[in-house]
Parts: C-alpha cells; sequence; structure tokens
C-alpha cells in the first residue's frame, strides 16, 4: 500500500516531527523513505547576470546553500535510522519549494508526502504563502501535514 514516503525537510521543528512519524511509518509497512530538500533558486535581475562578480558571489551562495542542504539531509537520514526507517533516499534538488516536492513526488511514484507546517493561521500563510499549503492544493497524491 505504502510503497514510497515523501517527507520534504528544512530542519524546522515541525519537519522533524514529519521524519519522526513518516520513519515510524516507513519501518512499520516496509516502505521506502525519501528525504527531499529544496533549494530556492536566487533570482537576479537579467542586467546583474552579466556582472562576473554578481556570478561569482550567486555561484558561492549556491555551494554554500547545496552544503547546508546536504548537511540537513545527512542528520534528517539519522534521524529516520534511528526512528525505525530501513530504506532511506535523499535527495537534494533546486527549485521552488513546493514545485520540487511535485515534481519530485510524480517521477518517484511517491503514496503518500509528510510535510511539516509551521502553524502560521490563514492569514498569515495566505500573505506570506505556504508550501505545505500549496503541495495540498495542487498534489493529486495523499498528503499528511503535521504540527
Amino acid at each position: 500500500m505504502l510503497k514510497n514516503i515523501l517527507v520534504a525537510t528544512d530542519a524546522s521543528p515541525a519537519s522533524n516531527r514529519a521524519i519522526n512519524l513518516a520513519a515510524d511509518m516507513a519501518g512499520k509497512y516496509g516502505s521506502t523513505l525519501h528525504l527531499l530538500y529544496a533549494v530556492r533558486e536566487m533570482q537576479l535581475p537579467p542586467e546583474l547576470k552579466k556582472m562576473a562578480e554578481v556570478e561569482k558571489i550567486a555561484g558561492a551562495r549556491s555551494d554554500v546553500l547545496d552544503f547546508v542542504g546536504k548537511k540537513i539531509l545527512g542528520d534528517a537520514e539519522d534521524r529516520a535510522i534511528k526512528k525505525g526507517a530501513t530504506k532511506v533516499k535523499s535527495a537534494l534538488e533546486h527549485g521552488d519549494p513546493a514545485t520540487v516536492i511535485m515534481r519530485y513526488a510524480k517521477r518517484r511514484k511517491i503514496d503518500l508526502i509528510v510535510l511539516g507546517t509551521r502553524g502560521l493561521g490563514q492569514v498569515k500563510g495566505v500573505l506570506m504563502g505556504s508550501v505545505s499549503r500549496k503541495v495540498t492544493n495542487l498534489s493529486d497524491i495523499s498528503c499528511m501535514i503535521i504540527r
């Protein structure tokens, strides 16, 4: 039934709780647990992209974000294994987090997406935009939201 479970993580307390629950489920059902970290792309105006200095800074920023993302995924893998998951895969991808999550879920035939939420409330969540809200509204895959 649940062959593949996906948790998108950002190392927040809510995403750590999502990892805990999903890892427990994956262990009980023999599912593969997929851990995903999305690196937001830095949007530069076209005029700035032409400047060599800005390109170097943007490249260095990307390297730092990739390094941080890999560290977050490593910690998430350790957490998942301690919580009972036996089959764990992790991935780091670039782009809008909600888009990255949905694209990954379709490619990997994910059965359940588990996401943490910051619990911003309806007004703040709508104004600020919420990855979990966007994924649950646009995805045709079952989602579980953890507070």
